[in-house]
């Protein structure tokens, strides 16, 4: 599979193959879906999707190559949902959740990126099922809530 993708009463889902040129395509569907339904954040709602497939379509596969990466995306009440899957081991997400990479590393952002721009964002117990939600009127980004290594929040 490559790139599939359908709308039904439970919203938008996409399946794709774990390959970056699919994250664009996924993301533009997505705005496209979203903002047939009314204003929203679009920027808040773009980068935290992009981030969330970049890290399932990169780190999902657990390095046994190609790999599927899906996305559901449902408006409820007055927030977008996206959950975001893979099939691999997951992660410690844990340990990473409010946490800002040094800054000389290459690595390492996108979870804070989600904390900050998601009005709610939860994993399950594995690490490989992310839920991110985003209000119609939430919080825009510039709300610091990740700390740095000294444990202060910037």
């Amino acid at each position: 599979m490559a790139y599939a993708s359908h709308i039904d009463q439970g919203g938008l889902h996409v399946v794709f193959t774990a390959k970056a040129r699919n994250i664009d395509r996924a993301v533009a569907e997505i705005e496209d879906f979203v903002s047939r339904n009314g204003a929203w954040p679009l920027f808040d709602i773009k980068l935290i999707v992009r981030e969330a497939l970049l890290n399932a379509t990169l780190h999902g596969g657990a390095g046994h190559g190609s790999h599927e990466v899906s996305c559901t995306v449902r408006l409820v009440d007055d927030a977008v949902e996206c959950t975001v899957s893979d099939p691999g081991p997951g992660f410690d997400w844990r340990a990473r959740r409010g946490r800002i990479p040094p800054l000389d590393a290459e690595s390492g952002r996108g979870v804070c990126i989600m904390e900050a721009y998601a009005d709610m964002m939860e994993y399950n117990a594995a690490g490989n099922v992310l839920r991110l939600v985003k209000k119609r009127g939430g919080e825009s980004c510039g709300t610091p809530r990740c700390q740095d290594e000294a444990g202060k929040t910037k």
